[in-house]
């Protein structure tokens, strides 16, 4: 191969491809803090269904650098875990996610097979493309600030929980349709062996964790320094970033998974800056370290590294990317006639509202979920009755609670609002959709109006989920702005 300039008209479109993303991005983050629908919309204009301008190599190579630009969204996700709150909501993450997988297919089979009368087959597929969530779309909507929060931790580990499931039904529908020509079986080995190699992540993730805290409590003062330099810490993002995915997929997991899970493993095992830098700069509290440059001695935590060089060139470049090729792999043409009849636009506008629905409805369990939801009411009330019963004995038995924190928000401000972002950040579907959406396709395409269905509910829900959250977050800026 030769080195050649470039001609014009290449340099042109490559330039306002990727200028237009960030204009765009800034519009939509302007109007309803969802600048993922610039992106989205840009990659549909540009894509090979609308203007086709890119070439095939060309969408390609944004394919590669968007999935990479995923995978450091993911891992960035890890990075700033609260592992405390994971655990302590880990129940309701698992019944949050469950429901978002088991309500999907269920409804999908009940509307395309007795409704659209497509096969039992075709609807089982549908339903497992629609039941996974967006990671990427979730994780770039979530405030940082949010994913602190109990609805942000039960949300990532949901979507989480939801693209590992997602995995599983992936390989089902892999062998269905490698077996749709010739009838066969499925093999257990597709459906158990995801599930055994996540479990076996997670435990190895802990078990690497717990020997890294170990073997860095045991390194000399100098080795500490150097560990700590940002060159160092990128090295070791980058490296250990890069032995997860590999590892993941060649062990028969999901990459995203194991960039979460090395995201965590980089956080909690290197989670304090030197003691003695520590020392020479007083004014930094050593539980603020682990996310602060110690004076201009160059010493980085993982997440201030990842921050500092890393996150321009994914906010930027990566990430607009990944949401321009997701939108440029839509099969737009296909969604106003299928051999010759518009069927397809009802029939997609009601699968894709009724997904919304039951994908929305997963926010529900915030309500009714016994910590802080219906079922604490009740235990408020009847402690409320208890006080009262025992108020009127003789002050000598009289035994009161405490008053309640008047500053605790009441049900009906938090919960029911929580719930409702819950619901709807979960219903965007985007790449693991469209993936499994694809690996579904000789089932699907049996009937080429099903498969233009299954494309309208991942495009309706993606831009809707999007769209609300998004509407959310603007609203509550303007709040606050007001009160200022």
């Amino acid at each position: 191969m030769q080195y050649y300039i470039p001609e014009v008209t290449l340099l042109l479109t490559l330039s306002s491809f990727l200028y237009l993303l960030n204009v765009a991005e800034a519009v939509f983050t302007s109007l309803l803090e969802a600048g993922i629908l610039g992106s989205l919309a840009i990659g549909i204009i540009y894509g090979p269904q609308a203007s086709n301008i890119l070439s095939e190599t060309l969408q390609e190579t944004f394919l590669v650098l968007g999935y990479i630009g995923l995978l450091l969204l993911v891992f960035e996700a890890g990075l700033s875990t609260n592992l405390k709150l994971i655990y302590s909501h880990l129940g309701l993450s698992l019944v949050v996610g469950t429901t978002g997988v088991v309500l999907p297919i269920a409804f999908s089979i009940l509307l395309l097979h007795f409704g659209y009368h497509y096969t039992v087959l075709q609807a089982f597929a549908a339903g497992a493309s629609l039941c996974s969530t967006s990671l990427g779309t979730t994780l770039a909507l979530l405030k940082p600030e949010w994913r602190q929060t109990k609805m942000g931790v039960v949300l990532l580990s949901a979507a989480l929980l939801d693209d590992v499931i997602g995995l599983v039904i992936a390989a089902i529908i892999s062998d269905l349709s490698a077996s749709s020509a010739s009838p066969g079986g499925i093999s257990w080995q597709s459906i158990v062996r995801p599930i055994l190699v996540s479990v076996a992540f997670i435990f190895g993730t802990w078990l690497l964790t717990w020997l890294f805290r170990i073997s860095l409590a045991k390194v000399s003062e100098k080795w500490q320094r150097r560990l700590y330099k940002g060159r160092v810490q990128i090295f070791l993002l980058v490296a250990s970033l890069s032995a997860f995915v590999s590892g993941a997929e060649y062990a028969g997991t999901s990459e995203l998974f194991g960039a979460y899970l090395c995201g965590v493993l980089i956080a909690q095992s290197f989670r304090y800056v030197p003691e003695v830098e520590i020392e020479h700069n007083p004014s930094v509290h050593q539980s603020q370290a682990s996310l602060t440059l110690i004076g201009n001695t160059g010493y980085y935590s993982p997440h201030l590294a990842f921050t500092a060089y890393i996150q321009p060139l994914l906010k930027y470049l990566l990430s607009p990317i990944f949401f321009a090729s997701i939108g440029s792999a839509l099969p737009i043409r296909s969604l106003g006639s299928v051999n010759g009849s518009s069927a397809v636009v009802w029939r997609g506008w009601i699968y894709s509202l009724l997904m919304l629905v039951v994908k929305a409805l997963t926010g529900i369990w915030l309500i009714i979920w016994p910590e802080n939801g219906i079922l604490s009411i009740y235990f408020r009330v009847w402690k409320r009755l208890t006080r009262k019963a025992r108020s009127r004995q003789p002050a000598s038995t009289a035994n009161p609670l405490p008053p309640e924190n008047p500053t605790t928000p009441s049900f009906a401000s938090s919960p029911v609002k929580s719930a409702l972002l819950l619901g709807f950040a979960m219903v965007a579907r985007g790449e693991i959709a469209l993936i499994v959406a694809q690996l579904a396709r000789p089932i699907l395409s049996d009937d080429p109006e099903c498969f233009a269905v299954v494309i309208w509910a991942i495009l309706v829900n993606t831009v809707a989920g999007a769209a609300v959250v998004g509407f959310y977050s603007a609203v509550k800026r303007g709040k606050v702005s007001s009160h200022k």
